[in-house]
């Protein structure tokens, strides 16, 4: 009888241990974006610039000790149709990977690329992840871009393979969440005093 006073003892002891911690509740380590329509969640330790101008949303993220770097970029213009869908993935997507790269070309780097597919705030998109080395340091940039609430997000991520695999789950934070209220409106001008 002893012992199973004891072995019942031990079970309400556990029991109590496992509900007190799973009562405790972690500090938030998420951060929300909310500017200009643009809203995506990124990890708390990680720093901001925000470089929005009058054409497109551009919004960088990282940490200070990585030298992974995402890049968020929303273009204003509304795409309503398939056909300005396509001329906007030739004259913005096309030319911004062709960039990319021959900036790894004229860098040495010899860039290896080939497709990927993902997803951008629950949408699927289109991609390109391009493999090179730098001064013998491999590293990888995965550009990735999708219409979202009818504007074409281009979401950038690159840096050495050890600090990407590192920042992975951030990436993946960031471009789960991303979504784009309609209209994703140019920031407001400050009215000015009539003389």
């Amino acid at each position: 009888m002893k012992s199973s006073r004891n072995g019942f003892q031990l079970i309400a002891f556990l029991l109590f241990c496992i509900v007190s911690v799973s009562a405790q509740t972690t500090p938030s380590n998420t951060k929300e974006f909310n500017k200009y329509g643009l809203v995506f969640n990124y990890p708390a330790d990680w720093s901001i610039n925000d470089n929005t101008d009058a054409d497109a949303m551009k919004v960088t993220l990282g940490r200070a000790d990585s030298e992974s770097q995402i890049t968020v970029f929303v273009f204003r213009t509304q795409l309503a149709t398939p056909e300005k869908i396509a001329e906007a993935k030739r004259v913005l997507v096309d030319k911004y990977v062709a960039s990319t790269i021959k900036s790894f070309e004229q860098a040495g780097a010899h860039p290896q690329s080939s497709p990927t597919n993902t997803e951008i705030g629950g949408v699927k998109s289109e991609g390109v992840k391009i493999l090179a080395s730098l001064d013998g340091v491999p590293g990888v940039a995965e550009i990735d871009w999708a219409v979202v609430g009818q504007h074409l997000v281009v979401a950038t991520f690159l840096g050495p393979d050890k600090a990407v695999a590192k920042a992975t789950p951030g990436w993946d934070k960031i471009r789960a969440s991303i979504k784009v209220e309609s209209p994703a409106a140019q920031p407001q001008a400050s009215p000015k005093p009539t003389p």
